[in-house]
């Protein structure tokens, strides 16, 4: 007689992501390169994390103020607002000037990551200097989450 397991799979699973810290983690992504985002927001949920994203800077800076995400993932070069612009109008916020931002750009000058590091920002990533596995541990190391 075979005995069947009773235990429920998605019991299992909701165990799983209990015990892992990064599920309580909200991260928010503004970039406006939609194929990037598309891949970050799987790859960092993938991960345990709760993560959301706006295409668009206007509209990401208010998410950002409205949903007061743990970390951001900022794109330098937007249309609209620069990711500069809205960094500088973020720490202008009580909770804004708090939150770690991950500066994620092309730009690869020095000048660059001073001026990210002036405006407060936690992290400065080449995008094309990091894979998504690489950035997802960067996310976790700033959030110290194991």
């Amino acid at each position: 007689m075979e005995i069947q397991n009773t235990t429920n799979q998605s019991d299992s699973i909701s165990e799983d992501t209990n015990a892992n810290p990064a599920l309580k983690k909200k991260i928010l992504i503004i970039d406006d390169d939609e194929n990037l985002t598309t891949v970050l927001v799987d790859k960092l949920n993938f991960s345990g994390f709760d993560t959301d994203f706006s295409n668009d800077s206007v509209a990401g800076l208010q998410k950002a103020i409205d949903t007061k995400p743990d970390a951001i993932l900022l794109d330098v070069k937007m249309p609209n607002m620069s990711g500069w612009e809205l960094l500088e109008k973020l720490r202008v916020d009580a909770w804004g000037e708090k939150v770690r931002v991950i500066m994620l750009t092309s730009l690869d000058k020095p000048e660059s990551v001073a001026h990210a590091m002036e405006q407060g920002s936690t992290v400065f990533i080449v995008k094309t200097n990091y894979t998504l596995d690489q950035i997802v541990d960067k996310v976790k190391e700033v959030l110290l989450v194991k």
